[in-house]
């Protein structure tokens, strides 16, 4: 597993999975925020640190499948402790592609490598998790966003994620979240099962212990019946009488609410504890193994070569190789009695086993009253204790209540109304007060006593355990020596039998290897007498051999003369047809130079006559020097050298007529040089004179406004206000038109030129494609929502629209229809 790019260079870095699992945790859940959380991923980063693999501290937000399940395992842990699911604001599955370049994608989007890909709403990590992939599995089927997916392609989707989960925790297929079948997935949502979790055991059931007040005692249910007990919330109720002192202290009536003790935590085996059990069985059938192992004897074997009958040694050959055979007879009885001793031994281990766990649950079985012991005590002791204080206070009350009713009735009998409420409501308030006093007190008296008993019947539990477990390791041993004898005393037995069977076998061999020996002297006699006839013979064929093989040394040597024969007038042909490509190749060079030079004459003529004349002789001077005649070169050939000759000089030809062409086309060269040069001072002078007649239509289009203007001051100040109403008129009218052509044309710019026009909040608010700007312009217009344009009422409704504002888009739309 790889990184691929530092995401930050102190602490973050991205992972190059195919798949990666991006979570964020819920506020209260944050590390910074939840020091359980904190110290859970720092567990997790020291045991991936330990083994080699992408730390989670490291990785965050992004984790691998087998990172992401090392965590959620110590997560579980702070799960049992706070009794409250963990809860995350995000988690999803990240898709990356290793063979496109790394751009981070963002959440909700599609876009980036790696980017989003599927999305696990709503999940919380309780008592219930098994793993990633029933998550991911039920999601993809559940979730109302997919329905439009078929049942195919949901299924390839979860074997894709599948076989990376399997690569990546390296675990089992039992281990996997089972896939659901068409069937299910038609009748609604669905719920998966993992085949290593889902096997259930039988467990006792989950006692609630509840105290009642009214009657002073601890009652003992089942959970779901306790849950529904605690559902309804029962009223406080208290209807005491004020007692006669001649009568007895009436007991107050109480009524609370039930509050159930809540259930431990299930408890859920996570996949190393799955894994320490395969680890335990595992262990349990090695020893088994060493136990009841037997090696079994072997007779002493050779690597001998195979041996005819009748040849010396055959008899050896033999007797070794039924050796081999014996030893792999008693190789295999030896394992299949390993195998019986292995059975035998986990059998009776097991039933060892069951033995001791009979012990336990006989312990259990005589102390299983013992909460309910410990509960009849605790209600005993604090039922009289409560009756007494209860009885102190009653007292208490009624003492002052008798003072107060005294001293009211000297004044006035109003007064004693108000004092007997008064009594009344303290005596319902001692009685709560006390109810709960001491039904906390009841609980954390209760949690602590039984706390110890528990402790003290595990302990107990674990010792009998042990004994038991030492007591029947040692039978378990005694039983493994005495089936490693029986073992031992059968294979010598066997060893015994295919002794004699062996010595049986070596006299029938010997026999059969003298009767073979007597053949094989009869053989060498025949073959002997047999040579000797066919000897001549031989040297006749040997003779006719070595003819044949002169004859196509010959044959050879022929096929190798014509061959060189044909190559040597190819040769020539090919010599024949390079000549003619050369002095072709020379035509076509001064063809080409020829036709440019002309074509260099004629744009040199389109300048200026003074420059084609100076042209034209510079290029009659240039050739004149370059077409004078060479000297000859002499020449030295013989008679024996006339064709080498012949080709020198056509070579010394071409290289004169190369280097008068070469000095052709550096003289036209040159000339088309200066021709570029002339070229660009024409063309910069065309420009500057374009400039500056530019400046000087400037200025006077300048000074002809300047001059526009003054005639306009002058009207207006002459004209009446009839005639300067109108004139105002008349330029608002321009300049909203072109304000709204500028609106039409997308052009802020020429907009900005008319800032006063009505519109010109509105109008720059939908070129900019502002919904918020747009909405503040059109709530400055008041009522007046006339647009005086389709486009300008259309794109207005819809920014309004975006803005959230749908009732002013309706008005406007409704005005400009």
């Amino acid at each position: 597993m790889g990184l691929f790019k530092k995401k930050n260079k102190t602490k973050s870095v991205m992972l190059d999975d195919k798949y990666t699992i991006r979570l964020e945790f819920a506020d209260a859940f944050k590390p910074e925020n939840n020091p359980q959380v904190a110290e859970a991923i720092e567990s997790a980063s020291e045991f991936e640190r330990d083994n080699g693999l992408p730390e989670v501290s490291a990785t965050l937000p992004f984790m691998t499948f087998k990172t992401t399940e090392d965590l959620f395992d110590r997560l579980r842990n702070v799960v049992a402790e706070t009794a409250e699911p963990i809860e995350f604001s995000y988690l999803a599955i990240w898709l990356f592609d290793k063979n496109q370049k790394a751009k981070m994608g963002k959440p909700n989007s599609e876009g980036g490598n790696p980017h989003e890909y599927i999305t696990l709403p709503g999940f919380k990590l309780d008592y219930d998790y098994q793993n990633l992939t029933k998550v991911i599995f039920e999601t993809i089927f559940n979730l109302p966003e997919n329905s439009d997916v078929s049942y195919d392609e949901k299924i390839e989707i979860c074997q894709d994620l599948k076989q990376a989960y399997l690569e990546s925790v390296n675990v089992d297929e039992n281990e996997i979240a089972r896939l659901p079948k068409e069937s299910e997935v038609d009748k609604g949502a669905v719920t998966l099962d993992v085949p290593a979790y889902s096997v259930t055991e039988s467990e006792p059931e989950t006692n609630v212990t509840t105290y009642n007040p009214d009657s002073h005692t601890f009652s003992t249910s089942n959970s779901v019946d306790a849950s529904a007990a605690n559902s309804v919330a029962e009223s406080v109720a208290m209807t005491p009488t004020t007692p006669e002192p001649s009568a007895p202290v009436a007991q107050p009536q109480v009524q609370v609410a039930k509050q159930s003790v809540k259930p431990a935590p299930e408890v859920h085996e996570t996949r190393s504890a799955v894994r320490s059990i395969n680890d335990t069985v595992d262990d349990e059938q090695a020893i088994a193994r060493e136990k009841g192992h037997v090696t079994a004897p072997q007779f002493e074997v050779a690597e001998l070569d195979p041996v005819d009958p009748g040849q010396h040694g055959y008899v050896e050959y033999q007797v070794n190789q039924r050796r081999k055979t014996y030893n792999k007879i008693l190789q295999n009885s030896a394992e299949k009695l390993n195998d019986k001793n292995e059975k035998a031994i986990m059998d009776l281990r097991e039933t060892y086993k069951k033995a001791v766990e009979k012990a336990v649950l006989k312990y259990r079985k005589d102390h299983q009253n013992d909460k309910q012991d410990l509960h009849s005590r605790i209600n005993t002791q604090l039922m009289a204790a409560k009756q007494r204080d209860l009885q102190a206070e009653f007292k208490k009350i009624d003492q002052q209540h008798d003072k107060d009713l005294r001293e009211a009735q000297l004044a006035f009998e109003q007064l004693k109304n108000q004092l007997e409420s008064d009594a009344k409501t303290n005596k319902e308030q001692a009685q709560t007060r006390l109810t709960k006093h001491y039904q906390q007190l009841a609980d954390k008296q209760f949690a602590n006593e039984w706390a110890k008993i528990e402790r003290r019947n595990h302990e107990n539990e674990a010792k009998i355990r042990q004994e038991k477990q030492r007591h029947y390791e040692l039978k378990a041993r005694e039983d493994a020596a005495q089936l490693r004898v029986n073992a031992l005393e059968l294979l010598q037995n066997m060893l015994a039998d295919e002794t004699k069977e062996l010595d049986v076998y070596q006299t029938q061999v010997t026999n059969e290897h003298l009767n073979a020996k007597q053949i094989t002297i009869s053989e060498n006699r025949s073959e002997t007498e047999k040579q000797r006839i066919q000897a001549p013979f031989e040297e006749l064929r040997e003779a006719n051999k070595t003819i044949s093989a002169l004859k196509e040394q010959l044959a050879r040597t022929e096929a190798l003369r014509d061959s060189a024969e044909t190559e040597n007038t190819a040769l020539r042909n090919d010599k024949k047809q390079l000549e003619s490509k050369n002095e072709t190749l020379l035509n076509e060079k001064l063809a080409v130079t020829k036709e440019l030079s002309t074509r260099t004459h004629d744009a040199e003529k389109q300048n200026s006559d003074d420059l084609n004349t100076t042209l034209s002789n510079y290029i009659k001077l240039k050739l004149a020097a370059e077409m004078q005649p060479q000297p000859p070169r002499q020449q030295v050939a013989t008679v024996e050298s006339t064709a080498v000759s012949e080709k020198k000089d056509d070579q010394g030809h071409g290289e004169n007529y190369s280097k008068q062409m070469n000095g052709m086309l550096h003289g036209v060269r040159r000339l088309v040089a200066l021709f570029m040069v002339l070229l660009l001072l024409i063309i910069c002078g065309f420009g500057y004179y374009t400039y500056h007649q530019h400046k000087q239509n400037e200025a006077q289009l300048s000074q002809m406004t300047q001059t526009m203007n003054k005639k306009i001051a002058k009207a207006k100040q002459s004209s009446g206000n009839v005639v300067q109403e109108s004139y105002k008129n008349g330029s608002s009218t321009d300049e909203n038109q072109a304000a709204l052509n500028a609106l039409h044309s997308s052009n802020g710019t020429e907009l900005d030129k008319y800032k006063s026009e009505k519109y010109y909040a509105l109008d720059k608010a939908i070129i900019n494609n502002d919904a918020k700007a747009a909405d503040e312009a059109v709530k400055a217009m008041g009522n007046d929502l006339g647009m005086n344009d389709r486009y300008r009422a259309s794109q207005a409704v819809s920014l309004l629209n975006q803005a959230g504002d749908s009732s002013l888009a309706t008005k406007v739309s409704d005005t400009n229809k």
